[in-house]
């Protein structure tokens, strides 16, 4: 695989019910409105979806039957974040990266590339809740405990509050980290991933900015990365 010229990257839509950015975006791909030869979604597309719970794929629906479609007529590129997961019976004309395959790894044009939603390299305790809470009988478990959506409903009324859009102080100090981290594991000339919501673009690392706080995505034109806002 390669990244093809007009290759799309979306990162951190958090779609929910107050958040209609990315069907508008999907809906002018698929319409052909915007230019698209390829769609790498980049994680928390959606505030939350899981294979195992029902309440959260119907209410998702309509964004989910349009990157059904979108799958049929482009080549699309799923890589799990922390609020999607386990998604590859709900999209199955869709390349799925879990997140235990991530990084991602393209080699093109002779330079090594890694592709992440970004919540890897965290701490032990981070691991230790996000296995369990990815695991599929336990989630099997919330579903079938979830009389009248009690659970969830709960849930995506705290996801509806809950703040996503910051600034990080002294960014590029953790960009270093990032790239130190990426590349203890795999040399890697250029790293692409989404999840701290900042937008940036460097010589050897690119953070996609968040869809849902500032309307902005990653396309790739021309053998260059840049930003295009809706």
């Amino acid at each position: 695989m390669i990244i093809q010229n007009n290759a799309i990257f979306i990162a951190d839509a958090h779609y929910n019910v107050e958040r209609g950015d990315l069907f508008t975006l999907l809906s002018h791909i698929n319409n052909d409105h915007i230019q698209c030869s390829q769609l790498f979604l980049m994680g928390d597309i959606f505030d939350f979806l899981a294979d195992e719970i029902e309440y959260f794929k119907l209410i998702n629906q309509k964004i989910i039957s349009l990157i059904n479609d979108l799958s049929i007529s482009h080549e699309v590129i799923y890589l799990e974040g922390n609020h999607d997961f386990n998604l590859a019976n709900i999209f199955p004309k869709t390349k799925i990266i879990t997140r235990e395959s991530q990084p991602f790894y393209i080699e093109q044009n002779g330079i090594n590339i890694a592709l992440a939603h970004g919540d890897i390299f965290m701490t032990k305790s981070y691991e230790f809740f996000t296995s369990i809470f990815r695991n599929h009988k336990f989630l099997q478990f919330i579903n079938f405990i979830d009389f009248s959506n009690i659970f969830t409903q709960f849930a995506e009324k705290k996801l509806l509050q809950k703040t996503i859009c910051h600034e990080m102080s002294e960014f590029s100090k953790f960009i270093d980290t990032r790239i130190q981290n990426y590349n203890d594991l795999k040399k890697t000339d250029l790293i692409i991933e989404g999840h701290y919501h900042q937008g940036y673009i460097g010589n050897n690392y690119i953070n996609i900015p968040s869809l849902a706080c500032n309307n902005k995505y990653l396309i790739y034109q021309n053998k260059q990365f840049s930003f295009n806002t809706l």
